[in-house]
């Protein structure tokens, strides 16, 4: 990858939605050479689409937490049911498979502890291959998506 594309990348990851006469300008390139850089870059995989940043608080899902799961190694078909639970619920932001002391964490964003007691008892723990779960709530987030989202010390 050519360093300019390095700067395309951080600049599109910042702002999804510049103009090509803006990333240009920031980029210290010109017009057409930017455009056929991001074209290339869209078509190699390495921009794989572009979305909107949602703030959680601004939607009513001002409680964010992680959910350290341990699953039961049932099959297939338990597995299955899992992923379609972890696909369909809109408050499961992220789920990665993971090495250590659990086999997922999903990053939650919910209205409340009620809701996040709803996510866990009744959703969650109601599936037949999940074993146990942890929890962890975000107290502040000092770094999303690649960007650091405020000043803020860490005390």
């Amino acid at each position: 990858m050519r360093p300019e594309d390095h700067r395309i990348l951080r600049e599109l990851g910042r702002d999804g939605r510049l103009s090509n006469v803006e990333l240009a300008r920031r980029v210290h390139m010109s017009e057409s050479a930017c455009l056929r850089r991001v074209r290339a870059l869209e078509g190699g995989g390495a921009i794989a689409g572009y979305r909107a940043v949602i703030d959680p608080a601004a939607v009513g899902k001002g409680l964010a937490a992680y959910i350290m799961v341990n699953l039961d190694q049932r099959g297939a078909t338990d597995g299955k049911a899992f992923l379609e639970v972890i696909r369909d619920d809109d408050r499961i932001v992220a789920c990665a498979a993971v090495t250590g002391d659990c086999d997922l964490i999903l990053q939650v964003s919910v209205m409340d502890v009620a809701d996040l007691t709803d996510l866990t008892l009744d959703t969650l723990l109601k599936l037949p291959t999940v074993r146990d779960v942890v929890t962890c709530l975000s107290l502040r987030t000092y770094k999303a998506a690649g960007e650091f989202v405020k000043d803020h010390s860490l005390s």
